[in-house]
């Protein structure tokens, strides 16, 4: 490790002159997400790109809440059961929940991931009478490198400006 901080000392990423913002994240779930997405500002190196995981840990994670839980996780009395509760979903580009409606309500995917501690906006939701079920894919806020998908691209052979410029699109070392 040290070897690797030595020989990469002084180098750092640009877009266009000026330095990145360089996110990362543990794991993509396969793609990654785009900033405007999650943050709400655009960054053209911040883009949605595939991620080739080769760990699935984090990918079909389930969690599950009482509807009580679920209600008081999000502060609201909602009508009915579970099973009634849930409308119309979009996506983002990435793949992940751009917004949801919840009892009449619109969520994004960013404040249910943060409200119910998911571990990923890529989430499906699945009800029963008397309970919510949120299976996710990826850990993080999925915008920039993934350390999963690094590593993974690193031994197949990728240098690590290989791993760089593909998370971070159109950038210069």
């Amino acid at each position: 490790v040290f070897d690797a901080v030595l020989q990469t000392c002084g180098q750092v990423l640009y877009y266009n002159d000026k330095l990145i913002m360089a996110t990362y994240f543990s794991s993509a779930g396969g793609t990654t997400e785009d900033a405007k997405a999650v943050w709400g500002n655009a960054y053209p190196y911040l883009t949605v790109v595939s991620s080739p995981e080769e760990d699935d840990r984090f990918n079909g994670e389930t969690v599950t809440f009482s509807a009580k839980e679920f209600q008081s996780l999000l502060g609201v009395t909602l009508k009915g059961k579970p099973t009634g509760w849930f409308g119309a979903v979009t996506y983002t580009v990435g793949g992940g929940v751009d917004q949801i409606r919840i009892g009449g309500t619109l969520y994004s995917g960013v404040q249910l991931r943060s409200l119910l501690s998911l571990r990923s906006t890529d989430f499906s939701v699945n009800t029963t009478d008397t309970a919510v079920t949120f299976t996710t894919n990826g850990y993080g806020h999925r915008v920039g490198m993934s350390q999963y998908g690094a590593d993974a691209m690193a031994a197949a052979g990728s240098d690590y400006t290989q791993i760089l410029y593909h998370y971070y699109t159109g950038t210069t070392l």
